[in-house]
């Protein structure tokens, strides 16, 4: 999930590679699970590796976990996401230990890190407000983040918050579009309004009322369709990373990349 705050204002204003040491560590929390028992609302937004990780250390499906509400879809930066369900805290949390630590979404990863995006690439920093475990260790950020493969996992998160304003992007052209042809009938006259029907295929009775009818049915249809293409948006995206169950027994990144390329392929065809 993206924040807007000033940097300055919610870090110690240092940025961070993953070979950088930090003052993260807390000891395993001695004890504490503040932030897991917290209502966090939307903000533990889980990414297609975070699905696959959940899946592989619970075998459960990404239905299994809606169903069971330990997660949730969302509107989320004007796009659906799934996150965490946290509204009564984190429902993997047992005796105040996470239950799938070893799985954990990249977010709690993080935590009291978060990633700043510059470009292509990203960066590290310390969330100064967040976590009140005292006098945190020194510990090398790779170290914290615990990942197999961090360079490749990288590449992945860049891949993906690329994908996200890729996305977020089609649906606010959709939006625009529709805008644009609905504000054009809205101002036609009645005369170019009879001449743009014969080029669509419509009669129009000539009669005022008549006329603008045609003219709200029109402007309704233009909202209808921008509504469907919206959601088919939305729907191809979680079909592809979410709904379409991960093979836990093969490597994630060829499954990513691979549905990366059918989405973006099925996305093409969207409002074409």
């Amino acid at each position: 999930m993206l924040r807007y705050e000033d940097i300055d204002d919610i870090s110690d204003g240092i940025k961070y590679k993953d070979s950088d040491i930090a003052h993260v560590g807390t000891r395993g929390c001695e004890g504490c699970s503040k932030c897991c028992e917290s209502d966090m609302g939307t903000t533990i937004v889980l990414t297609p590796f975070d699905v696959y990780e959940l899946t592989r250390g619970t075998g459960k499906s990404f239905d299994d976990m809606l169903v069971s509400f330990h997660i949730q879809l969302s509107m989320i930066d004007g796009i659906v996401l799934p996150h965490l369900k946290m509204d009564e805290g984190c429902k993997f949390l047992t005796d105040g230990r996470c239950s799938v630590h070893q799985f954990r979404p990249g977010i709690c990863r993080l935590f009291p890190l978060g990633r700043i995006y510059e470009g292509k690439d990203f960066s590290y920093f310390i969330q100064i407000h967040e976590c009140p475990v005292p006098d945190k260790e020194e510990v090398m950020i790779s170290d914290w983040l615990g990942i197999e493969d961090l360079p490749q996992n990288s590449s992945f998160i860049n891949k993906w918050h690329r994908f996200i304003h890729f996305e977020q992007k089609k649906i606010k052209e959709i939006r625009e579009w529709t805008a644009n042809e609905t504000n054009r009938i809205q101002h036609l006259s009645d005369d170019d309004l009879i001449v743009y029907a014969g080029i669509v295929g419509d009669e129009v009775d000539p009669d005022s009322d008549k006329i603008d009818e045609y003219r709200q049915k029109k402007i309704q249809e233009f909202y209808d369709a921008s509504d469907e293409s919206i959601k088919g948006v939305m729907k191809t995206v979680l079909g592809y990373f979410f709904l379409d169950r991960y093979d836990t027994d093969k490597d994630f990144y060829s499954q990513f990349d691979e549905r990366m390329k059918k989405c973006l392929a099925a996305l093409r065809k969207i409002n074409q």
